[in-house]
């Protein structure tokens, strides 16, 4: 009986104890609810006027009402600031803060406050740039043409000085999305799940534009034409006729910018008329294809692209250019660049400003390639102008779209730079300073059209049309790749498909190309089928100044026909070493300017068990056996296997 007298005594005494306990910790609960309500009140109250404030002043903005803009900016600012107190309050006086469950909700509240609080500050930083540049130059003016000197100058030097600011607002565009990120998916903030991912999204386009503006700012006084008149000779690249860097180079144009913009000069010209009086007068050894395949000892300007790196083929269009110049009694100042465009980007430029007419006939961005290639090709003939002069009609051209260009309203800008921006992340504008910092800037802005060097798998295919007209218009490309990395080495497969969809005409005939296939340094052959080794000049040799390995050689395709080529090869071992021992295999795929592939494909063999599989805007097919890309090629592709 005493036992069990005890016992209930004990049990009596534990239940009184946790009623105890359990109304202290109401009691403590509700204390802390009571602490606690003003700040949880007052944070709510204070993000929602943020909230509004913040909507509200980016309206002004698009508006350009800068001073109201401002207002409704300073007044989030403190409502942000208030709410961050607010928080801070809480993490004190809430009860749940004491625990990890709601320490870790009032952080995600925190981290969102924060990165309010830091685009509020970034946007009234914008706010005051965007009006002091406005206040510079754009008062009173619809487009560029309307600029008088001073304005220009201001203009641009207002540009110039935004580069500091811009990498202050990268930096805490950097900021916000770190807050971002340690934002928990499945907190308080749940509901909100959506809208975060936006806002994420949203940061990370100004970012980019942000990134993508820097070295543009950077480059404006190589383009301003001061202190001094700034020289560029730009080589229109047909690509229509394929060569390594874009395209056939039958037309060349000298422009020279002065006093903020201003173009001095802008002159087309055909580059048969520096050829042509060059003959006998320079000597320059050809590439042996050049020589075997279009019949010439010499080698001229209108084949200087022949090495697929930009930067090599610039050096040698500038010798040329000079040697030819001097040849025909021409004397050229010093050259600051040399800029290589294809007709895309022309038609890019058609697409802002829209079509234009020269002679009776309008060109659009549809049209004007081919347009333009039947005028300086076929009709001058019947129009009883001279070979000579045939392609005089460009210049007429290049003035009327100058003229729409600079005639473009000044809000049109940002649209016009991303267009610039689009050709040139498909190799369609490439740039080349003679100055050592600037081409540092290009290669920032990716406009430098150089051979990438890759640490791990490289892949480049690079066609050069020699003597098949424009057939490269009709010719359908797929490439694919097939990588194996089940065996002791690392080997490629690559197959090359190419039709030919045209006939025998003025503009198109036989495709024939001397094609090379840039892979890492150290590979070394394995099998080719589709050519004769013999007779179609094969080679396969180490090219230090690319640093790859190249496979060369020449085929031909009749028209209405179609042809394989496989082409398996090792790979170097390094590669293989890296695949065994990190799981990781990378490809960088170089897309050659002015290419067309319907379709490239890349088919990478494993056993391993795939952790991860990536590339830019593309979806991979993994299974058991490996990883499975597809893509147009429009721009160079990174892709990326991670195993277990």
């Amino acid at each position: 009986m005493k036992y069990k007298a005890q016992l209930k005594y004990i049990q009596v005494l534990s239940l009184r104890l946790f009623l105890t306990v359990l109304a202290l910790f109401f009691f403590t609960l509700i204390l802390s609810f009571v602490l606690s309500w003003q700040s949880w009140r007052s944070f709510t109250a204070n993000a929602l006027l943020a909230k509004d404030q913040l909507s509200s002043a980016l309206i002004e903005l698009q508006n350009k009402n800068w001073s109201e803009s401002k207002n409704k900016l300073d007044i989030a600012q403190t409502s942000l600031l208030q709410s961050q107190n607010d928080l801070r309050n809480l993490q004190t006086n809430w009860f749940p803060a004491k625990f990890q469950i709601g320490s870790s909700q009032l952080n995600d509240l925190k981290n969102l406050n924060d990165t309010a609080l830091i685009l509020t500050r970034s946007a009234l930083q914008v706010s005051e740039l965007a009006q002091n540049l406005s206040a510079a130059a754009f008062i009173g003016t619809e487009n560029f043409n309307d600029l008088k000197l001073n304005q220009k100058e201001a203009f641009i030097q207002a540009l110039i000085a935004l580069e500091p600011e811009l990498n202050g607002l990268k930096a805490n565009l950097d900021l916000a999305l770190i807050n971002l990120d340690r934002i928990h998916p499945y907190g308080i903030l749940w509901p909100l799940k959506g809208q975060i991912k936006e806002l994420r999204t949203q940061i990370d386009t100004g970012h980019k534009i942000i990134s993508e503006s820097l070295p543009i700012l950077k480059l404006l006084p190589a383009f301003s034409g001061y202190p001094q008149t700034t020289h560029y000779l730009i080589m229109l690249q047909n690509n229509d006729e394929l060569r390594p860097t874009g395209g056939f180079l039958g037309t060349y144009v000298r422009l020279d910018i002065a006093n903020f913009g201003d173009i001095d000069r802008l002159e087309a010209d055909d580059v048969y008329h520096l050829d042509m009086p060059a003959i006998g007068k320079t000597k320059f050894e050809a590439p042996t294809a050049i020589t075997k395949y279009l019949k010439v000892d010499n080698w001229y300007l209108r084949d200087a692209n022949w090495s697929p790196d930009w930067p090599q083929s610039a050096r040698q269009i500038q010798t040329m250019f000079h040697a030819e110049s001097i040849a025909g009694g021409i004397i050229e100042p010093e050259l600051d660049g040399i800029l290589a465009i294809t007709p895309d980007f022309v038609a890019s430029l058609l697409r802002i400003t829209g079509p234009i007419t020269v002679r009776d006939q309008t060109y659009a961005p549809e049209n004007m390639q081919a347009l333009l290639q039947y005028n300086v090709e076929v009709a001058y003939k019947e129009d009883d102008i001279s070979s000579w002069d045939r392609k005089d009609i460009i210049n007429e051209l290049i003035n009327v779209l100058r003229d729409k260009l600079t005639q473009l309203p000044l809000k049109r800008y940002p649209e016009l730079l991303n267009n610039v921006y689009a050709s040139i992340n498909r190799g369609d504008l490439l740039i080349y300073f003679n100055d050592s910092q600037r081409q540092l800037l290009a290669k920032e802005l990716g406009a430098s059209g150089e051979i990438v060097n890759s640490q791990g798998d490289y892949l480049m295919v690079v066609d050069a049309n020699l003597a098949a007209f424009k057939s490269d218009a009709v010719m359908k490309k797929n490439i694919a790749y097939r990588v194996n990395t089940e065996t002791d080495r690392m080997s490629a497969l690559l197959r090359l498909n190419y039709q030919h969809t045209g006939g025998f005409d003025w503009r198109t005939t036989r495709y024939r190309s001397y094609t090379r296939v840039l892979t890492p340094l150290g590979s070394e052959l394995k099998n080719i089928i589709g050519i004769n080794k013999d007779t179609d000049d094969f080679i396969s040799y180490d090219d230090a100044t690319l640093n790859k390995h190249v496979f060369g050689f020449f085929w031909s395709i009749e028209p209405g026909q179609s042809k394989e080529l496989q082409l398996e090869y090792y790979l170097p071992m390094d590669i293989n070493n890296n695949f065994q021992q990190n799981n990781l295999y990378t490809l960088f795929v170089q897309r050659q300017p002015g290419s067309q592939i319907e379709n490239f494909s890349l088919d990478v063999k494993t056993s391993k068990e795939i952790l991860k599989s990536s590339a830019l805007n593309l979806s991979a097919d993994s299974s058991k056996n490996g990883a499975y890309w597809t893509s147009k090629l429009e721009r160079s592709q990174s892709f990326q296997l991670l195993t277990k």
